[in-house]
This record gives C-alpha cells, sequence and structure tokens, in this order.
C-alpha cells in the first residue's frame, strides 16, 4: 500500500477530473519527464503549462505501481514521458499532424485523453535510460513495437519493458514502442480539463470561507450557499419488506469511476419484532435487528436494489442485503489500498466503546467484522466515516464522543485496526448548550481544507435534526460556518424532509458540472425506532458552499485577502455574477500598493483563469481585492496561501470593572432549585446560618449537589465579571458531613456544560466548615490551571466559562468516603484583585 500512497496523490480540487485521477509522483526509480511540457518533442512545442503533472485513472496508477515495484527488485525504474493528456490538448496536435496512427482523433478522443494511457521508458538505478530502438516521438517504422532489424540488447530491452507491462494490465500499441494502454481503457470517458485546474498541489484551491484567506471585508458578509433539492425526492421508497425502518438512513455514496455507476449503502432497522423473526438466524443489537442495504443507479436519481442472493429474510435470498448486526455503518472505497480484498471498507459499531471494521473487495461481499482498537468506552452509536487522508497519510475515522452531551471525536490510524485517539473536536456552542448537540460529522477534503456535513440534533427543539457546514484546516481544529443556519434546510412541516436531514459520508459527487449531495430526509422526529428517512438528492454549483456578497448593494463593497505566493499560472475565481454587475479584481502588495489589475469578471465563473492587465504576478507575492458588485466570490485558485495558520482570536477588549457585588444562596425556606443526584432533602433549621440542604446518593461514594443552569432560576448564573463585578470573584460555601475526609470540589459550568473544577483546601468533618475558591475574570486556560482550577473535558475556554456561568457544583473529591453531605450559605463575592 505505502508504494501506491508514494506513487497516487489524490487530487482534491473539485472538478470531475480531479475525482478520477491521480498524479503519479517521483517514487523512488522513477522519474518523470514531461516531454510536451517544452519545445523538445516532435512537434517543437509546448503543448502543456511548465507545472503539468503526470495524471493517470486510479486504477491504472495502481496497475502502474505494480510495474514500478517489479522493476524496483531488478535495479531498474521507469521514465515517464506522458499520461493524461486533455482533449484541447488533443485537438492542436491533430491539427499539426491529422495522422490517426500517431495522434488520436479528438473527435473520438484518445487513451491519453482517458487517463488511461503512457508514454514510458526503461532507466537503471542511476535514472540513466536503457537503449531503445528510437527515440520518444519518432514516427519512423523503427519506432513500431515489433520491428525486428534491432541490436540484441535493444530488443531485449524493448521486450523487457513490454513484458511487464503486459503482465500487470497493459497492452502494447503497434506503432509506438513506448506507449502502452491500460486494457481497461474503453471503460472510461475523454475528458477535457485542463492541467491548470488539476492538482492540488499544481493549482491549489482555497474557498473564501476559510477565514485564513480574507484579511479585511467591507459592507459584505459570507452567505452559505444554496444546494437544490432535486424535484424526483425522495429517490425511492422503502417498498421491501425487509426494510422496516429506515431510521436516519445513514447514506453513504459514491460514483465507481470503475464500474461507471453510482453505488450506495444505507442502513435498515427492524424495529418489529416478526420483522426480526424473519431474519435468518434472528439477531438484535440494542433490542432490533440490522442490515446494511445496497443500491446502485447510473445517473444517480433512479435506483435499482439488486437481487443480491447473500442473505436470508423469509427463507429467500432476492434482496439487496449486504451486511448484518452492523449499525450506524459508512463505507467509503479506498483507492489507495494495494490489497484489491479490502479496497472497500466498513467502519461501524455494536455500541458506545465497540466499534467495529470490515473489509471488501467489490464493497458487496464483506469480510467479518473486526475490533477495532484504541476507542474510549464512549465513542461510537452515530453515523461514523472514515477515509483515507493524503495530507496527514493516515485513515481518519469521526464519530460520536459522548460525555453527557453528543460530542464529535477524531481517530487516526495507520493500519485501520489500531486507532489512536485525537479527542473531541467539535461541540455545539455555549448558547445553545445541551438544548443542540452535534451528533454526527461525515468529512471529507475539499480544495486546501476540510469540510463535513454537521448533523445537529435539537434535543431540546422538538428533536429535529439540521444539516449545517463546518470547515477546518488540519481535521482538528473545526469551525461552524454559520452556526445555527442549515446548509441544507429542512422543509415545511409535513414534507418528506420537514424533521430531519442527514447528509452522506464522501466528498460530494460531481456531474454535469454540479455538485451532488445526497442526504437522508425524514418527516418523523429523531425518537424511537420505527421512521422511515428516506434517500434525497440536492445539488451546488462547484466551489459554492459560501461566498461572500454585499451587505447594502448601494455601498461598495470589498474583500480584501491575506498574500498569497503567485506561480507560473495566472490565478483563478469561482465566482457568480448577475446581470449588469461584475467583480473587480486588483493585486496588491504588502504595503497595499497596485501590482496589476485584472480584467473585469461580468459573468458566473468556475475555477476561471483571471486576465491580468500587465502580466506582472509570475513568482511574486500579493494580495487580492476584490470589488463586488452583485456578485458573489466562493474561491481563489492557481496561488498558495502564505500563512497557514489559523488567525488569533482578537484579544478581549478592556472593561471597566463593575462594582462588587454579592450574591447567596442560603436555604433558608427551601432547596432554592438545587438539585441532588440521587436525593436531595431541604431542612429549616441546623445550618450554619438557618436552614440547609441535604445531599445524598445511594450506593455510590460521592453525592452530588448542583444549583439551577438559568439566571431566572438562580442568582448565580449569568456573566459574572458583571453581575458579580471586581477584578474576580471569591465563592464561598459551608459544608459538613458525617464521614469525616475528602477535599470539597467547586466546580462551574458554562450553561449546561463546559466543566471546569477546583479542589479547595477544606476537607468535610462532623461541625461545618467553610470551603472557599477564588478565580480572576481575566485569566487564560494555562493561568486559571496554574491558579488550581482544571478544565474536566475539552470544551470552552475559561474565558467563556465565566462568561456564561450555568450551575455551580459542589462535590467531594474523587477520595472522598461521603454518601451524605451538607451544604449551606453558598456566596458568590466580587473582589478587587491585585
Amino acid at each position: 500500500m505505502k508504494l501506491v500512497v508514494a506513487l497516487a496523490l489524490l487530487l482534491t480540487a473539485s472538478s470531475l477530473a480531479a475525482q478520477t485521477l491521480v498524479e503519479i509522483g517521483k517514487g523512488e526509480g522513477m522519474i518523470i519527464e514531461l516531454r510536451y511540457t517544452t519545445a523538445e518533442n516532435f512537434f517543437k512545442t509546448a503543448f502543456y503549462p511548465r507545472h503539468a503533472r503526470a495524471l493517470l485513472r486510479p486504477e491504472t496508477a495502481a496497475k502502474l505501481a505494480r510495474v514500478q515495484a517489479e522493476l524496483k527488485t531488478q535495479g531498474l525504474g521507469l521514465k515517464i514521458w506522458d499520461a493524461y493528456r486533455p482533449l484541447s490538448v488533443q485537438r492542436a496536435m491533430w491539427k499539426t499532424l491529422p495522422d490517426a496512427r500517431y495522434v488520436a482523433d479528438p473527435a473520438k478522443g484518445g487513451r491519453h485523453n482517458r487517463g488511461a494511457a503512457l508514454d514510458l521508458t526503461l532507466v537503471d538505478a542511476s535514472g540513466n535510460e536503457l537503449a531503445m530502438p528510437t527515440a520518444h516521438d519518432d514516427f519512423s517504422e523503427k519506432a513500431g513495437a515489433y520491428f525486428k532489424l534491432v541490436p540484441p540488447e535493444i530488443f531485449k530491452n524493448r521486450q523487457k519493458l513490454q513484458q511487464v507491462m503486459t503482465k500487470h494490465g497493459f497492452a502494447i500499441y503497434d506503432s509506438e514502442w513506448w506507449h502502452f494502454d491500460d486494457a481497461d481503457w474503453q471503460k472510461y470517458e475523454a475528458l477535457d480539463v485542463p492541467f491548470e485546474r488539476l492538482g492540488s498541489e499544481a493549482v491549489p484551491k482555497h474557498l473564501l470561507l476559510d477565514s485564513r484567506v480574507v484579511a479585511e471585508a467591507v459592507n459584505v458578509r459570507l452567505v452559505l450557499g444554496k444546494p437544490e433539492k432535486h424535484p424526483a425526492n425522495p429517490l425511492f421508497q422503502a417498498d421491501k419488506p425487509w426494510e422496516n425502518s429506515l431510521n436516519n438512513l445513514y447514506p453513504n455514496v459514491i460514483w465507481d469511476e470503475e464500474e461507471q455507476i453510482f453505488k450506495m449503502w444505507y442502513k435498515c432497522v427492524l424495529a418489529d419484532k416478526d420483522v426480526i423473526a424473519q431474519m435468518d438466524q434472528p439477531s438484535t443489537v440494542h433490542d432490533v435487528g440490522w442490515y446494511l442495504l445496497y443500491a446502485t443507479s447510473k445517473d444517480g436519481v433512479k435506483w435499482d436494489k439488486p437481487e443480491l442472493g447473500l442473505h436470508r429474510f423469509a427463507g429467500s435470498t432476492a434482496n439487496n442485503i449486504v451486511a448484518r448486526d452492523c449499525p450506524n455503518v459508512g463505507v467509503f472505497k479506498d483507492l489507495h489500498e494495494s490489497d484489491p480484498a479490502r479496497r472497500y471498507k466498513m467502519v461501524g459499531d455494536v455500541g458506545l466503546g465497540k466499534p467495529q471494521v470490515r473489509f471488501s473487495a467489490d464493497g458487496v461481499h464483506w469480510d467479518a467484522a473486526i475490533n477495532a482498537q484504541g476507542f474510549g468506552a464512549q465513542n461510537g452509536d452515530t453515523h461514523n466515516n472514515a477515509l483515507w487522508d493524503e495530507k496527514h497519510g493516515k485513515y481518519l475515522w469521526f464519530t460520536k464522543l459522548y460525555l453527557g452531551e453528543r460530542l464529535v471525536g477524531r481517530f487516526e490510524s495507520d493500519d485501520f485496526i489500531h486507532w489512536k485517539n485525537n479527542g473531541m473536536v467539535l461541540r455545539s456552542r455555549l448558547e445553545e448548550g445541551r438544548s443542540s448537540q452535534t451528533y454526527c460529522m461525515p468529512v471529507f477534503r475539499y480544495g486546501s481544507i476540510y469540510l463535513s456535513y454537521v448533523m445537529m440534533y435539537h434535543v431540546g427543539k422538538g428533536r429535529t435534526v439540521d444539516c449545517e457546514l463546518a470547515w477546518s484546516p488540519d481535521g482538528l481544529a473545526w469551525q461552524r460556518v454559520a452556526a445555527g443556519t442549515p446548509f441544507i434546510p429542512r422543509g415545511e412541516k409535513g414534507a418528506y424532509d420537514g424533521e430531519c436531514i442527514y447528509a452522506m459520508a464522501g466528498p460530494p459527487i460531481v456531474r454535469d458540472g454540479r455538485l451532488m449531495i445526497f442526504y437522508g430526509g425524514d418527516d418523523f422526529p429523531h425518537t424511537g425506532w420505527k421512521r422511515h428517512c428516506l434517500p434525497c438528492l440536492a445539488t451546488l454549483r462547484p466551489d459554492g458552499f459560501a461566498g461572500y456578497e454585499a451587505v447594502d448593494p448601494g455601498r461598495p463593497a470589498t474583500i480584501t485577502t491575506t498574500a498569497f505566493q503567485m506561480s507560473e499560472a495566472p490565478p483563478g475565481l469561482s465566482a457568480d455574477v448577475a446581470k449588469g454587475g461584475s467583480i473587480l479584481v486588483t493585486a496588491l502588495d504588502e504595503r497595499s500598493a497596485v501590482l496589476d489589475e485584472a480584467e473585469p469578471v461580468t459573468q458566473n465563473v468556475t475555477e476561471t483563469a483571471l486576465r491580468w492587465k500587465r502580466g506582472a504576478l509570475i513568482g511574486k507575492q500579493a494580495r487580492f481585492r476584490f470589488t463586488l458588485d452583485r456578485a458573489k466570490v466562493y474561491a481563489i485558485t492557481g496561488c498558495e496561501l502564505i500563512q497557514t495558520a489559523l488567525p488569533k482570536p482578537p484579544a478581549p477588549v478592556a472593561e471597566k470593572a463593575a462594582p462588587a457585588a454579592t450574591r447567596t444562596i442560603s436555604f433558608d425556606t427551601d432547596a432554592q432549585g438545587w438539585k441532588g443526584v440521587d436525593k436531595i432533602e431541604h431542612q429549616r433549621e441546623g445550618g450554619a446560618s438557618g436552614g440547609f440542604i441535604r445531599v445524598s446518593r445511594s450506593g455510590r461514594a460521592l453525592p452530588i449537589a448542583s444549583s439551577p443552569v438559568t439566571a431566572a432560576e438562580s442568582p448565580l448564573a449569568g456573566d459574572w465579571p458583571q453581575i458579580m463585578g471586581g477584578q474576580g470573584a471569591e465563592i464561598t460555601c459551608q459544608v459538613r458531613s458525617p464521614k469525616e475526609g475528602g477535599r470539597v470540589m467547586i466546580e462551574l459550568f458554562a450553561n449546561d456544560v463546559g466543566q471546569w473544577q477546583f479542589q479547595t483546601k477544606t476537607t468535610f468533618a462532623k461541625e461545618w466548615r467553610e470551603a472557599a475558591a477564588l478565580l480572576n475574570h481575566q485569566w487564560s486556560d494555562a493561568e486559571a490551571e496554574a491558579a488550581g482550577w482544571k478544565r474536566a473535558i475539552n470544551g470552552f475556554s475559561w474565558a467563556e466559562t465565566i462568561r456564561h456561568v450555568g450551575k455551580v457544583v459542589v462535590v467531594p473529591g474523587a477520595a472522598g468516603t461521603q454518601e451524605t453531605f451538607d451544604l449551606d450559605e453558598v456566596t458568590v463575592r466580587g473582589v478587587a484583585l491585585p
């Protein structure tokens, strides 16, 4: 597998070709010398730009990798002269030499245009070419693959090349000894995507939703794109007897270039006992049965459910079941996998902390489940999804992390079996608390970043599910693009997708100049097993996930980017321009002096090269200023972002300290909304001062007392720098316990999440004692921890927590033996700190 990874870099641009071509790199012993990037060829013309890369279909590249591996054992290697060739170049060559013996007719499309042919030769371990009958592009009869009048050594070299190529799935081309076709070239379509639009290294793509790209925005706003729902939605119904409940659906969809079809793997729950009984050897996980179902399509709209003959239901194998007993499954085709038996990969779980993987050669016949290693006890129970990440050279797995609320966790692996826990990578906002939670997050690479569909589960708002959009520069630090605003909006109440939307795992599929985004749409809230979530389709313009547009059309609207490094190819733009509108693009140096100006953009463009008036940007560093008039801009291509680190958050604005105040909970008349884990009792007398509360937890060691969450219920909830005043605050409480020992812990929650804890110096005793903790409103996370506060789970910062204090919790430390303790006089007072 490592050899294939070294030779094949999966492109991440948005075009169809970029999803179906890979780059063959300079692996050990392999040399890339594309002859048509220079004039050193038969035509004496450089048909390719100098930055062009050697590109092939993934399956063709895999075959070539096996050729290279065998040659390496012999101290030999390959030199590549040509690979993928755009049809536009083919037309130019045909115009110069319209001879089908040497140049394929562009009207038909040649093998090179399909990314399924190579011009190459053999080299020794030092990179020297072995002697061959002719040079490249020699159109004499000596260039024929079977020309006999050649010296024995040359004949032997040519024969060695032919034997190793045909052994690994290539066909000889009679007229040219150097030309070899993938034996399966017929199944690929000819492409006409210029090199300028191909290659994550050659022509980078930067979406403007990336906060590293935009330095200044005046009278503009970032708005989500508008996916268009297909009129055929839902694409098919749950019309088979075994499709008992397609709840959540969890669609996994790919376009299989090799087989030229769409493939979908989707979830089915058997919720009814009489349906479970019809399974071959009925079995349940979480008290219900599970199937993974499979469907195919030629156009992504009309789907077939093939009768696969693999699993029995009601005594028959005439169904589309590919696996069973496999909840929460994600499936993808791994083009980097060198083992054909592991080309398709499945991730899933049978409960929290019980993840599993499976392998398949065809996505239909699956091996037995293997327990994945390295997962925590709180991971899983959601739409698991995994991918091969070229950037890090690892597999990534995104799943749920459950710590009293639903969070998103990430894992990484070299072998797909043993996984490293990267921890939590996304959670809901403080303002949302536990009312809206991150439920699942399918991730994919797009351009220079990672994108994801974040399903937000509105637990406190009707149990609906919305599909939002998030992005990350590295797959670890995630930001929601427009938190609280759906990327694929739910339909009206009663519509097929009016309650819940669950987006596909895998990148969008490009067809007819549109991104195809499949999703599950549900007309029933996220509750219970028995509900049908049906497959749906939405389409989006390429790069159109989010773009900048004017806020007030009557005023100038400008965007100024951070610095980019220019290449020899002109930078490109993806944007929409309304009739009569325009985008003016100016290149600026670091001092904002004008370097060049581009011709106005007056129509919709996608990765289209800008035309510069002076042509003065080659090799320079520049920033761009876009002036928008009835236009929306989405992406910049063709240049490298210089500053790749995320911008630092703005420093907090120094505020005048509010007057110091004191808030006290006395428990004199009642428990004042405080709760205990198992039991809480109010006592009217006997406290440190008047009444108190007694907290107990039966059968366990640690009772917990917690205040209400909202300011309407508790005087301690809210923005502490404002309501308590001063530069900091002191928290005190009175405690006692029948059992002595164990430190008193004081914890703070931001709303109902974001826990910080402080171990006081006070131990429990039979008499009342005061426990105290001090905090500074201006502390950073590191300063808070140095002062004794410890963040219990990854999440919100110290500053965020203090401004959004929800509940205050008092609890014995982990070493405590209390089953019961008494609490009185919880006080927070603002204090002046040096």
